[in-house]
Parts: structure tokens; C-alpha cells; sequence
């Protein structure tokens, strides 16, 4: 059915943004090692040359308060996905708690892509 095949869709695209959030997170991590590193060289350039290293210093704390802020972004929209999946999770708890009585329970239901028949007139294109 439509509505199914646009939940693969959605679950796919979630798989998607997650692994390649995961991802991005691994590279910036493994940039702020390196960074780290330079900032720690630099430093002691620094010390032992004088100022005329303080730039590149200067420029490499910036490139790693930048990457850190990509970071805070994922783990933003981490959170998000976290909160909103809790949010579904409370949302069937109240769904299946609150059911009408004689109506059939989504756990007798089985599943949805096995349905057969138009659901009592309701389709992807004429829904009540």
C-alpha cells in the first residue's frame, strides 16, 4: 500500500541520516585529535620562536571551536531523534491503552503488509 511503502521510505531515510551522522561524527573526532595535536606544537612554536606563530595558533583554535560546534549540532539532532522516538513510544502505550472495546487491537492485528481489501473504503486516495 502507499502509506506502507511511504514508512519504508521514512524508516530508510532515518537508517540514512543516522549512520551518516554517526559517520561525520567519527571524522570530526578523529580531526580533533589532529587539531589537538597541532594546537600543542604551535604552542610550544610559540614559546620557543615567539609571536610570529600566534596566527597559526590562533587560526587552529578557531578550526577546533568550529568542528567542536558540528559536533554539539549531531548530538542536537541526536537528541531530537531520541525525544521524538519517546514521544511515539508514549504515544502507542496511550493509543493501545485507550482502545474502544470491540475494535480489533493492533496486536491481533498482525502484519500490515499482509492486509488484504480496501479497509471498509479507506485507500491511499479516499481516506475519511
Amino acid at each position: 500500500s502507499f502509506k506502507m511503502a511511504a514508512m519504508d521510505d521514512a524508516k530508510s531515510d532515518l537508517v540514512n541520516v543516522l549512520a551518516r551522522l554517526e559517520s561525520h561524527w567519527v571524522v570530526l573526532e578523529a580531526e580533533l585529535v589532529e587539531i589537538n595535536k597541532d594546537v600543542t606544537y604551535c604552542e610550544q612554536c610559540v614559546d620557543k620562536y615567539g609571536e610570529y606563530f600566534s596566527y597559526p595558533l590562533q587560526h587552529l583554535k578557531e578550526l577546533k571551536r568550529q568542528k567542536k560546534g558540528k559536533m554539539k549540532d549531531i548530538i542536537k539532532a541526536m537528541e531530537s531523534f531520541n525525544d521524538n522516538l519517546i514521544g511515539g513510544k508514549k504515544l502507542v502505550k496511550a493509543l493501545e491503552r485507550d482502545a474502544p472495546i470491540g475494535a480489533p487491537s493492533v496486536q491481533n492485528m498482525g502484519d500490515p503488509r499482509t492486509w488484504a481489501g480496501d479497509f471498509g473504503g479507506l485507500t491511499a486516495g479516499n481516506q475519511a
